[in-house]
């Protein structure tokens, strides 16, 4: 531990590790050997509901285990960080799975991502581990952690299966009350773990972390008849066509989608060892893999604070809305996050040998790049950032220059991503578009800072402007004639009497508006505190000259990140390339340790304004206003306060609204949309809908078949096009489309098509035309 705090705070030393070195080799062949064969056979008996379910936890454990003992990982860094072992399962199954589609490609197998040379790529592999581990000496011996009490570990489990419980009703229309009573509950455990923390043992902690993370992500990922979300829907049509070719195309491929072994290989092999449908382990198995994510947050925050603000770290991570809304919906960046987590965390061990950590990041670094593009250029980002604060402190205190850690992450991270999306899977196209708008257009500060000024264009985030009918008309119509003269629209289209309306949405009336007000404002002060507090911290623990090293290397690698975070806020080429909210979630992955970690150190000064009270007392206020801010982060982007308040909350506690509207896909609209697709495929037919038909066909074709567009406007539809009208559009009559400058909801133009186009297939709330 770097910094002090209270003894009662501490967390346990780990149990002394008894026995002899035979002894633990035996152990070892009788544990992992058994487990391997239990893995054979329950992979054989896949059919079976039981089998799957004790599968699926097995292949994120036991092949992560094997390769940390393989490493000879010391068990105290692995049981102080129990997050390494999903990561290194998850490098060991896209290895095994990348090695299996090689080399029964050269082989000759035309579908080698089957469950037998899966199932034996996977065996052979972790026996070599074990092989090699076997051998490995006494301190790689993970303690045994301490066993929480029945009760809590009842608790722990129904709060998961209860949101489940929850998002089922609402998806058959039977209420919101146990999806609103998970989410209280969830509050309330979150609210009495963090005033107990000091009282409470590390593992249970982290266990009530995981149980209440896993809980909100269900909630929204488990609504919808299909996927829930946008990015998953092209996600979840990758896995698809991966699993049904029974091969993975290494390359070349236009996007980086197809490139990402955390959407092809990873989910074709879950699905082949165990019998999940790919849907299920999209929205099942990765979020219960990701609600490891705050769990290490945690972690890590513990090697610099008591329990309770390391908690109230977490939690801060938790309670940012794209966390649980978000990114179940980004399935490929749930793998990253956790990747990356673990090189920050490898990163910062002290206690590790230096071989062990410099294996961990060149292995992380590698797996991240595979994983996700986006979260990979911004580690990448942060390590090259790092290095040159690194530098510029050496020079200018003569003080030890770059951690061996730190450079092996930034050169195999930097080497794995230039050759992957490179040579490997020739799919750098996105660096190729954001070269072009960069010499085109510089970074474009301000995306939407028109008449806003530079706080206005930070505070919008990166969030477009609503536009009325008629501008998104005349907008549509000037980049159809300057970019899309191929297209030939019907005869009469431009008819005035075809001309689009506006159809807004439709919100519920606010009860207690003030109330309402004073909460929105109040998140939007913390938030942006939080951010200016966070640089504050950053800067403090990096170049404080008695800064302890660990506490200056948090400092070293929070401020790039900082400060790539403000360009993709602010840039509006950047956010072509990766959303901001999502940017902010993996920046604050050791923001957050910084900005908690100064607020904690800060309350003793709180006497300098005039509270003469005790240092424990100072503390105890600090940390209750700080809750406090958590707790209104949490009403505000749970959705909770919006049931109060009688606002509009999201998709988890609720059966309609316009995140319903968006993202759930009913099974007459994938019926629809499968039929489409199986009448364009092959051919490059014009396929229309608007924004909310995208992602239903995104499942079925893919984010990149030609001739895809998201214009319903009569003036720029193909005379002879396929027009695919969701539920919203035949039921509620409305549509949504975007230009450059913004979105607009308009009423959807059914008399012009109805009058210019074949209806040739409906099934009462989603139809297709054509002519």
């Amino acid at each position: 531990m770097s910094d002090q705090f209270p003894e009662e705070d501490l967390p346990p030393s780990p149990r002394r590790i008894r026995g002899t070195i035979e002894w633990l080799i035996f152990r070892r062949v009788v544990t992992y050997g058994g487990s391997l064969a239990l893995m054979a056979a329950l992979a054989m008996l896949q059919d079976l509901w039981i089998a799957q379910l004790v599968l699926i936890p097995m292949l994120f454990t036991v092949p992560g285990l094997l390769l940390l003992n393989a490493m000879r990982v010391p068990g105290t860094s692995v049981a102080n960080f129990p997050l390494y072992v999903p990561a290194c399962s998850l490098v060991v199954l896209m290895t095994s799975g990348l090695a299996v589609n090689i080399i029964g490609a050269q082989a000759g197998m035309a579908h080698p991502l089957r469950p037998a040379p899966l199932l034996i790529g996977l065996e052979v592999i972790c026996l070599v581990l074990l092989l090699f581990g076997t051998t490995a000496p006494l301190s790689t011996a993970i303690p045994r952690p301490a066993i929480p009490s029945a009760a809590w570990l009842a608790l722990m489990g129904l709060l998961p299966l209860m949101a489940a419980v929850g998002a089922l009703r609402l998806n058959h229309g039977q209420g919101s009350a146990v999806a609103i009573g998970v989410l209280v509950t969830c509050g309330v455990v979150l609210i009495l773990a963090a005033v107990l923390a000091g009282r409470l043992d590390v593992t249970l902690i982290s266990l009530l972390l995981f149980a209440i993370s896993l809980a909100m992500m269900w909630a929204y990922s488990l609504r919808s008849d299909l996927m829930y979300g946008f990015d998953i829907s092209t996600e979840y049509a990758i896995a698809t066509q991966t699993i049904q070719d029974g091969v993975w195309q290494m390359h070349p491929h236009k996007d980086a989608y197809g490139a990402m072994l955390s959407i092809t290989v990873l989910p074709a092999q879950l699905h082949a060892l165990t019998g999940v449908d790919v849907a299920l382990v999209l929205k099942l198995a990765y979020p219960a893999a990701f609600a490891m994510f705050v769990v290490g947050i945690f972690n890590i925050a513990t090697r610099f604070l008591p329990r309770r603000w390391a908690l109230l770290a977490a939690a801060y991570v938790l309670v940012q809305g794209g966390v649980s809304q978000q990114l179940p919906a980004l399935t490929r960046q749930e793998v990253a996050l956790l990747l990356f987590l673990a090189l920050c965390a490898a990163m910062l061990e002290i206690e590790m040998p230096r071989p062990q950590r410099v294996a961990l990041v060149i292995m992380f670094g590698p797996a991240l790049v595979v994983s996700h593009y986006s979260s990979a250029y911004f580690a990448i980002m942060m390590l090259v950032g790092a290095i040159v604060m690194q530098v510029l402190l050496a020079i200018l205190r003569r003080a030890t220059p770059v951690r061996w850690t730190v450079v092996a992450a930034t050169v195999a991270a930097t080497i794995s991503a230039v050759a992957w999306y490179g040579p490997v899977t020739q799919s750098a196209s996105n660096l190729g578009q954001l070269r072009t708008a960069l010499s085109s257009d510089g970074l474009q500060l301000l995306p939407h800072g028109q008449g806003k000024g530079i706080i206005g264009a930070y505070l919008a985030g990166g969030d477009g402007a609503t536009i009325s009918a008629a501008e998104y008309d005349k907008k549509v119509r000037e980049e159809y004639a300057a970019q899309r003269k191929y297209v030939v629209p019907s005869e009469g289209a431009d008819d005035p009497r075809y001309a689009l309306k506006d159809a807004p949405l439709t919100k519920p009336t606010p009860r207690l508006i003030p109330i309402g007000q004073l909460l929105e404002l109040a998140v939007l002060i913390f938030a942006q505190l939080g951010n200016l507090l966070a640089l504050v911290a950053a800067a403090v623990m990096a170049f404080t000259r008695r800064s302890p090293g660990l506490t200056r290397q948090v400092g070293l690698l929070a401020l790039p990140a900082l400060g790539a975070l403000v360009l993709f806020r602010l840039s509006g080429t950047l956010a072509s390339t990766y959303n901001q909210g999502r940017a902010q979630i993996q920046a604050l992955t050791l923001v957050s340790v910084a900005l908690f970690w100064m607020l904690h150190k800060s309350s003793p000064h709180l006497r300098k304004v005039g509270l003469r009270f005790s240092k424990g007392v100072l503390d105890g206020l600090m940390w209750t206003a700080v809750a406090g801010a958590v707790l209104a982060i949490f009403l505000k982007t749970s959705g909770l306060s919006a049931v109060g308040l009688n606002g509009s909350p999201g998709t988890n506690l609720k059966g309609g609204g316009e995140d319903t509207e968006r993202y759930y896909m009913y099974r007459p609209e994938i019926a629809s949309a499968a039929w489409l697709a199986a009448n364009v495929a092959n051919n490059k037919d014009f396929v229309y809908s608007d924004r909310y038909g995208q992602t239903r066909l995104f499942t079925q074709m893919g984010a990149w078949r030609p001739g895809m567009l998201t214009d319903l406007a009569p003036p720029v539809i193909n005379n002879s096009a396929w027009i695919y009208a969701t539920r919203v559009n035949v039921v509620q009559g409305r549509a949504r489309s975007s230009v450059t400058d913004g979105m607009a909801t308009y009423a959807f133009p059914a008399d012009f098509i109805k009058e210019h186009y074949d209806l040739v297939y409906s099934n009462g709330t989603s139809e297709v035309f054509h002519k």
